[in-house]
Parts: structure tokens; C-alpha cells; sequence
């Protein structure tokens, strides 16, 4: 499996893009629009024509559109690309029941910024990324010995610095390593360009503003 995730890093760091327009959401076991209408605040949900990030962008009025998603496939996840108000991390679990839902939350307001991994309507793994490691969830440890192998935190049985004297990682370095295993541990590839300059059917996914607003 490609490290074809990391980009992710980049892109929300870009200075011709704005990181609150690359809140990702994926999903195994849901359709791309099921996923949608499972994170739209109201429905009906009506899939529009396909637009860039920025067109999308362009729909989010703070009035009556908070948040507009663009939606895709890559492989067996399905994903949204959402703008302007997402839940973001916080979005509900029951979003995932009888699937498997992947977040990856830039936080642009708030640094940092959150991966959260949920099954079946429960919260298995929730951590930042690139500010260290203090997991959350049921399964805290699911990670734990591919992130040890990239370098990211130390071995458990060590009380030492992860990389001792000579070498600390950049929040940029971290986010790509954290990213990398993520990639590989749940066979995820993202498609960069269409993400990113391409077009993508458009979805709005809230009318109202997010809870943590």
C-alpha cells in the first residue's frame, strides 16, 4: 500500500489552500452518499453538480449553508472533503454504526489537529496528531507497535526519549509518519489531485452550526 495519505499534512499547511477546507471523513462499509446523509444535519440530502474545493468553499454562507461536503471513493472507503463549519472530530459515532469511519480533523482554529477511528457507533481510537501521543478510546493500543516502528513514540518498555539526543521530530515530520501507518494499517489511499484541484459531486451537510460552535 503507497504512503498515499500524507499529503494530507501538506495540503493542510498549503498556502494556496485553507486546512478549513480539508476536514476528511471516511468510511468502510458506507456508501459515498450514505456517509453523507448520515453527517447531514437535515434531509433531505440532494448530491449537487461536482465542484472544486474552492466552489465548494464559495457555498458555505455561515446563514443557510454552514457546510458543504465533496464526495468520492477510493478503494473500499468512501470519503466527504468537507468546508467551512464540520464536526470534525466531534461528530457523532452513531454515524458509524455497522461501518468503520475514519477523521481526520485539521483543527485550523485550534491546533492540533485529531484522527479519530470509529466502529459500529463507538469511539476505538482518538489522538492528536503531530503534538505527541495520548490516546483516547477503546482501543488505545491498536496503533501502538506500528507508531513505535516509524519512530513516532518510544518502545514501551523504554523510559528514554524516543529519539534521543540527536534527532526530534517537526510537527510536520510526525503528522507525515503518524499518516504513513495510518495509510498502511487501514489500506487507505486518497486521491490528491481530484481532492485537491479536481471536480467532486457537492453534498451540504449542515444548515445549522456545528455543536462546538
Amino acid at each position: 500500500m503507497p504512503e498515499s495519505i500524507q499529503w494530507i499534512a501538506d495540503a493542510w499547511r498549503a498556502a494556496n489552500l485553507n486546512a478549513g477546507d480539508l476536514y476528511i471523513t471516511c468510511a468502510r462499509g458506507l456508501s459515498p452518499q450514505q456517509l453523507a446523509e448520515r453527517m447531514a444535519d437535515h434531509e433531505p440530502v440532494e448530491i449537487k453538480p461536482a465542484a472544486t474545493l474552492q466552489q465548494a468553499s464559495s457555498m458555505v454562507d455561515l446563514a443557510q449553508v454552514y457546510c458543504v461536503g465533496r464526495i468520492g471513493q477510493a478503494g473500499d472507503w468512501s470519503f466527504i472533503v468537507e468546508c467551512g463549519g464540520s464536526e470534525g472530530w466531534a461528530l457523532d459515532p452513531a454515524v458509524s454504526r455497522g461501518a468503520e469511519v475514519l477523521i481526520f480533523d485539521p483543527r485550523p482554529d485550534d491546533p492540533p489537529a485529531f484522527f479519530s477511528y470509529h466502529v459500529n457507533g463507538e469511539v476505538q481510537l482518538h489522538f492528536e496528531l503531530g503534538a505527541g501521543y495520548d490516546p483516547a478510546g477503546s482501543q488505545p493500543d491498536l496503533l501502538h507497535p506500528a507508531l513505535e516502528s516509524a519512530g513516532v513514540i518510544p518502545p514501551q518498555d523504554s523510559i528514554d526519549d524516543m529519539l534521543g539526543a540527536d534527532e526530534e521530530l517537526s510537527t510536520r515530520e510526525e503528522q507525515h509518519r503518524v499518516l504513513a501507518v495510518i495509510g498502511r494499517h487501514f489500506g487507505l489511499s486518497l486521491p490528491q489531485e481530484p481532492i485537491e484541484s479536481g471536480l467532486l459531486p457537492a453534498v451540504i451537510t449542515r444548515t445549522s452550526p456545528p455543536s462546538a460552535w
